[in-house]
């Protein structure tokens, strides 16, 4: 369900640039850039990004953050380096968007780099 709302919303994530330009539209990307001359530094709750696709992932990065070892050891770094908890869930939804945009845009399967596993021939790689 979550790769369908991915699709329907983002289309084909290989468009993008980068993955910073998905981050940035989902509204997970660490800072803002702007021009202009409004300043929106002092509210929490900047409406910037795709909400639906936030509140897509939302539960899907908290299932994985328990259960996959891949985004689990990305999300405790995070926690053991005294972020808080939902700052790094986003940061670890930041990583899938990521992960995302690598498999659309090198059509390759995706296979995290993880200490001590080696990843098959032609396989896409992320470190985390």
């Amino acid at each position: 369900m979550t790769a369908a709302c991915l699709i329907a919303e983002l289309g084909d994530p290989a468009r993008f640039r980068s993955a910073g330009p998905i981050a940035s539209y989902v509204g997970v990307a660490p800072r803002l850039r702007q021009s202009g001359k409004k300043c929106f530094s002092g509210n929490p709750t900047i409406p910037f990004g795709n909400a639906r696709l936030r509140k897509a992932l939302w539960m899907v990065v908290l299932n994985a953050v328990r259960c996959n070892p891949w985004l689990r050891q990305y999300y405790e770094r995070l926690r053991a380096a005294g972020k808080p908890g939902k700052v790094a869930v986003i940061a670890a939804m930041r990583q899938l968007l990521t992960a995302v945009w690598s498999v659309a845009t090198h059509r390759k399967a995706f296979v995290p780099h993880l200490p001590g596993v080696s990843a098959p021939l032609g396989a896409v790689t992320c470190k985390a």
